[in-house]
């Protein structure tokens, strides 16, 4: 019989909060005129741009408080050009900031007397970062879970973890980004079975690295259960994948 196991989830909170004292300039229009009308991004305000950076940042880039302040030009046709890191506190924040900012699509340009005009925005990007342990019991029920430490016989892949790792470097697409380094962490549960399902991203680089990792590893093929007591069980594993660019 298996016997029921207490995990603990130790989460770690991030809060960003982002200032709205944005500045838009324009060399050639007075951009507080009556009759200009001022960019607006997904039909709405600088409030919408803030959401959409806030639902797009990696946050595990920031590792303390700070404002990250940032400069760009929207043109004529919406599109982003320019864009500058004005104030910053290391270098991995800044690029990832960039990376956001490029990824947004169009803005609606701004306009005077129904003509499109070219500005620029100055906008504050403020991080605060809140740590805070919090424990939550999470308990196993018989037959259904358990870890892949203290059973019986632990799921095996053919050709064991190091067919694997092989497996994952033939098969992940590492992004063309200079410089990327680090590790991507995910957990996956392996099935009675022998599937992999409920595959998750517990530590991500950004620039895709996360989701190139649970599409590598949906394709897996089956493993050999986990067994308990001559039954298979489901087993969690967690999975750390290096990743080096190339350039």
């Amino acid at each position: 019989m298996i016997k029921k196991i207490s995990l603990f989830l130790f989460l770690l909170i991030s809060i960003a909060t982002f200032s709205q004292e944005s500045e838009l300039l324009s060399e050639t229009d007075d951009v507080n005129a009556p009759d200009v009308i001022k960019p607006l991004f997904n039909e709405g305000g600088m409030d919408k741009f803030y959401e959409f950076v806030n639902q797009q940042f990696d946050f595990s880039k920031i590792s303390k408080s700070a404002t990250i302040v940032v400069s760009f030009s929207i043109n004529t046709l919406g599109e982003i050009k320019n864009i500058r890191v004005l104030d910053f506190p290391d270098i991995e924040s800044a690029t990832e900031i960039i990376r956001v900012i490029q990824k947004a699509p169009k803005w609606e340009p701004a306009k005077r007397a129904g003509k499109p005009f070219e500005v620029k925005l100055k906008m504050p990007f403020k991080f605060t970062i809140k740590e805070s342990i919090k424990q939550e019991p999470v308990k196993t029920t018989e037959n259904t879970f358990s870890t892949a430490n203290g059973i019986e016989s632990k799921p095996s892949f053919v050709g064991g973890m190091g067919g694997f790792y092989e497996f994952i470097a033939k098969n992940y697409r590492t992004p063309d980004v200079q410089g990327l380094k680090g590790k991507v962490v995910v957990s996956f549960v392996v099935e009675k079975d022998g599937s992999i399902v409920e595959v998750k991203v517990i530590k991500d680089l950004g620039y895709g690295t996360g989701a190139e990792a649970i599409r590598v590893l949906n394709l897996s093929p089956k493993w050999k259960p986990g067994l308990q007591d001559g039954k298979p069980v489901r087993v969690i594993f967690s999975l750390p994948i290096t990743i080096q660019a190339t350039r």
